[in-house]
């Protein structure tokens, strides 16, 4: 644990010298996890950038190992994006308490470690911002962007799942309520059935689209434009599945390796598009928003010449003017009736109102 914690020391002191050489303004620290067993090691993502912030991410197994953080991460950390995803399986016993910060002593008769990496940063880190975020749901999202992107419209396009696990059936659902009609395939049949049954209870009850399932791989993707590889297991789309699907389909290959050697040769050869997920841009898009949120937090309501402005987010008072960005105010959206929505009729005295705001900026 100390050579990996010197390691991270050793890392970071690397990235503030990129930050400094660049002249960047702000690092920000990504902690994911991640549930593969090929090893135990904290590892580390590539710097990333976007506009003046410098992104160094760091992966870990277990929240033991965030332990110590808090003596190498200073103020120079402007802020610390962590996942609060619940992927870590959970370790019972009093012989892991030492490794932990957290201790839920009267909670239970021992020790349990629920892999909650947010709590545990906030007990011993407090002087930077904790940040949490659900690298899932952005994965669910930037997949959902390739998808579209090559099809252009969604509406009665054909997908087949492979792997319907938390990120596959978040996706399945996206799409379904795209218009898109989804197979969903994994081992479990039973799960994979509740998992289809349960897209279909959820999605809006005009959407015609529906999700589907099989307990054959080669009948999930018959028929199909597009396979979605989402499985933690290496090699799981073979070529025989490709056979089934449409001429000319797409394959997006999320789980890094679903594909097997012969299923690669074959999509190249019968000109099937391989994609492979990669959600970095929409990561360091998802930081840089929510980063310059946390610092520069927009105003929401104020007063211009003694009259009440508000503008997105705010539950506003009766006859408050909405304008569009409270700082920079370029419009006048309309008038607040109090109770959450614009009022159907303005008064003598609203017009009166907006009249003299007319003289404070551009409508």
């Amino acid at each position: 644990m100390v050579t990996q914690l010197k390691l991270v020391k050793t890392k970071l002191l690397k990235a503030k010298k990129v930050l400094k050489k660049y002249k960047l303004r702000h690092l920000c620290v990504t902690i994911t996890t991640n549930t593969s067993t090929d090893s135990k090691k904290i590892y580390f993502a590539p710097l990333r950038q976007v506009d003046d912030i410098l992104i160094f991410g760091i992966i870990v197994y277990s929240t033991d190992q965030l332990k110590n953080f808090n003596k190498i991460f200073d103020t120079s950390v402007k802020a610390i994006f962590v996942d609060t995803e619940k992927k870590i399986p959970y370790k019972i016993g009093n012989k892991f308490k030492k490794n932990y910060l957290i201790k839920n002593k009267g909670l239970s008769n021992e020790f349990i470690e629920f892999g909650n990496l947010p709590t545990v940063l906030k007990s011993s880190i407090k002087k930077i911002p904790i940040i949490e975020f659900k690298p899932n749901d952005l994965t669910v999202e930037h997949a959902w962007q390739m998808v579209r992107s090559h099809f252009k419209i969604l509406s009665k396009k054909k997908i087949a799942i492979f792997g319907a696990g938390n990120i596959g059936f978040k996706l399945g659902l996206k799409l379904v309520e795209s218009g898109v009609n989804v197979r969903l395939f994994r081992r479990n049949i039973e799960k994979c059935m509740h998992f289809s049954n349960t897209i279909n209870l959820i999605k809006p009850i005009s959407t015609l689209a529906e999700s589907s399932f099989s307990d054959s791989p080669i009948s999930a993707c018959y028929n199909t434009d597009a396979i979605i590889a989402c499985a933690n297991e290496k090699s799981v789309i073979k070529k025989d599945y490709l056979k089934s699907m449409k001429p000319q389909g797409l394959i997006i290959d999320l789980g890094k390796g679903n594909l097997d050697k012969q299923s690669v040769i074959y999509a190249k050869n019968r000109n099937i598009k391989i994609l492979r997920c990669d959600i970095t841009e929409t990561l360091i898009n998802y930081i840089k928003q929510n980063f310059y949120n946390h610092y520069f937090k927009l105003k929401k309501k104020r007063f211009i010449n003694g009259i009440s402005i508000i503008s997105g987010g705010v539950f506003g008072k009766k006859d408050s003017i909405i304008v569009n960005n409270c700082d920079e105010p370029k419009q006048i959206l309309g008038v607040s009736d109090g109770y959450g929505n614009f009022k159907k009729k303005k008064s003598k005295k609203n017009l009166q109102h907006i009249k003299k705001l007319k003289k404070y900026f551009t409508i």
